[in-house]
């Protein structure tokens, strides 16, 4: 299982000849990972795309490539497994930056989760259970834009995908040998793709949000839609816009104004967002009120939530894999909710986990409902 470092072979690709000469001839299973910067954006930027293959190590520069095709067309290919570790924020910048949505992938932190008891087991901590080595301290705080990168950022990006096929290999036979590929093939079918956040549910994550009344949840909603479009728009993080406290004052507000605006906000933030606040203000106290956000659970939803949970907890343990795929509290508290509205399990628990603990959740929330 063991990856020889001494027999893999690094190369630096930053122009589009080099690029489309290498890419289509990487195996038919490769390591992949991104290195961005996300500090006063929106959205990351690209700093580095490393690929494994073979005895290979492809590091390719966004900042000189320009055109994306040869890559592009790798990651859209069923035919090659791509292998990552925690892949939900590099599929995010893949979205932006190269506008793909790569196909068969394989996360070797969630198929871990499968077959040993961890569920966010870090990289460095897999590749020591696995392969039996251990990483050098992370380059967590690296600007990944600067070039010429250092030695100590070439050899951190190269080390993190040289184990990501042995790992991959192990991984799935692991899995086939417990018979639960098709639970992790399904896992990943949901989670392997990355999907942008509508911007009409943002108002749903601000806190207090559910004590609002109708006419102000209405403006809340058209708030938050107004700051989310233009924190992407501007490429500028939410706070940079307006705070959640702002919006939430704002919009148990009958009316808003320039003078309120300007007793509340900084003065380069009102003069900017003034009018755009008072539009959003105005859609909003005119519109349908839209969906209450979920209530704080009722004391006997709360203890509903425990026996769902403590069944899922006792059925990962008689399996070995990670509680958390059974049993995390957000995943079981929406299938509670689904239930009380629907009455019917949420959809993670229809595939899957169903086979394992839906009939016992069934059993509890009716039994207790």
């Amino acid at each position: 299982m063991l990856c020889r470092e001494e027999e893999t072979s690094v190369f630096w690709i930053d122009d589009d000849a080099q690029l489309a000469e290498v890419a289509p001839n990487w195996e038919d299973a490769i390591g992949l990972d991104t290195e961005f910067i996300r500090t006063d954006t929106f959205y990351p930027i690209a700093g580095l795309y490393q690929v494994a293959s073979g005895d290979s190590i492809y590091l390719l520069d966004p900042l000189h490539i320009n055109d994306w095709t040869p890559f592009v067309r790798v990651l859209e290919d069923a035919q090659v497994t791509k292998v990552m570790h925690s892949c939900q924020e590099d599929l995010e910048l893949m979205a932006h930056h190269l506008r793909t949505r790569p196909t068969n992938l394989f996360d070797t932190q969630i198929a871990n989760a499968f077959v040993y008891p961890e569920y966010s087991l870090s990289y460095a901590k897999l590749v020591d259970r696995i392969c039996g080595v251990a990483l050098e301290k992370q380059e967590t705080r690296s600007n990944w834009l600067r070039r010429p990168l250092s030695d100590q950022q070439i050899s951190y990006a190269r080390g993190d995908v040289l184990y990501l096929v042995p790992m991959y290999r192990h991984l799935e036979a692991k899995l086939q040998d417990l018979g639960r590929g098709h639970w992790f093939d399904e896992e990943m079918r949901a989670r392997g793709v990355y999907r942008e956040a509508d911007p009409n549910n943002h108002y749903h994550l601000l806190k207090r949000a559910w004590t609002l009344k109708p006419r102000e949840l209405a403006r809340l909603q058209a708030l938050c839609r107004w700051r989310e479009q233009a924190a992407r728009e501007l490429n500028v993080p939410r706070g940079r816009v307006v705070w959640d406290e702002h919006l939430l004052t704002f919009a148990c507000m009958h009316s808003l104004t320039v003078e309120t605006l300007r007793a509340s906000l900084p003065r380069h933030v009102a003069g900017e967002h003034g009018q755009a606040l008072i539009a959003a203000h105005d859609q909003g106290s005119s519109a349908e009120a839209p969906q209450v956000p979920a209530k704080p659970l009722t004391s006997a939803q709360t203890a509903h939530l425990k026996a769902m949970r403590q069944l899922a907890s006792e059925q990962a343990a008689s399996l070995g894999c990670a509680p958390e795929l059974l049993s995390k509290r957000r995943d079981v508290e929406a299938c509670l909710r689904e239930f009380a509205n629907t009455g019917s399990l949420s959809a993670p628990f229809l595939g899957w986990r169903g086979e394992l603990v839906g009939q016992g959740f069934m059993h509890i929330l009716a039994e207790r409902g």
